[in-house]
């Protein structure tokens, strides 16, 4: 691969970071209420089961993971 090419996937990247973090600016009470709503969502279904399992909990990457697709999907 050469360095133009290289550098040009990079840009891409680096765009597509800050398309993310402009719209998160823009509509941070609308992403927050949809985290909180999946949270909720999860935890109704975690809890109803009869011997839940702590390693199926909504926590940690499962947030990240959210987040990140819940962005794509708007852009």
């Amino acid at each position: 691969m050469s360095e133009e090419e290289l550098l040009n996937i990079q840009a891409n990247q680096l765009n597509r970071e800050i398309e993310k973090i402009k719209w998160i600016a823009k509509n941070s009470d609308h992403l927050i209420r949809a985290l909180r709503r999946e949270v909720t969502e999860h935890n109704a279904e975690y809890f109803e089961k009869d011997k839940p399992h702590l390693d199926m909990i909504f926590r940690g990457d499962d947030f990240r993971n959210f987040i990140e697709n819940y962005i794509s999907i708007k852009l």
